[in-house]
């Protein structure tokens, strides 16, 4: 099994940890301390929204949608490090 420590803003660190939870991954999160302003508000209302929408993917797991091309740049830095290259 993989693991993750995930840090991402307080409001939706729940739902990240979820999310990699249901993907295998054995995910533990810490939610950066910010100060509870308009945006801090905005991002709390719009998580209830983001939430549903997560636990509906990973139950029903869609296939993925990608606008664009695929970047390489993940695959390449990965492996990079398999070969010891910089």
């Amino acid at each position: 099994m993989e693991r993750a420590l995930l840090v991402t803003q307080g409001f939706h660190i729940e739902r990240a940890v979820a999310l990699c939870r249901a993907a295998g991954i054995d995910a533990y999160g810490v939610g950066v301390d910010e100060p509870h302003d308009v945006t801090w508000y905005y991002g709390g209302v719009r998580e209830l929204a983001a939430a549903g929408k997560a636990a509906l993917d990973a139950a029903l797991r869609p296939d993925p949608v990608f606008l664009g091309r695929a970047e390489p740049g993940v695959a390449d830095a990965l492996a990079a490090a398999a070969t010891g290259l910089p």
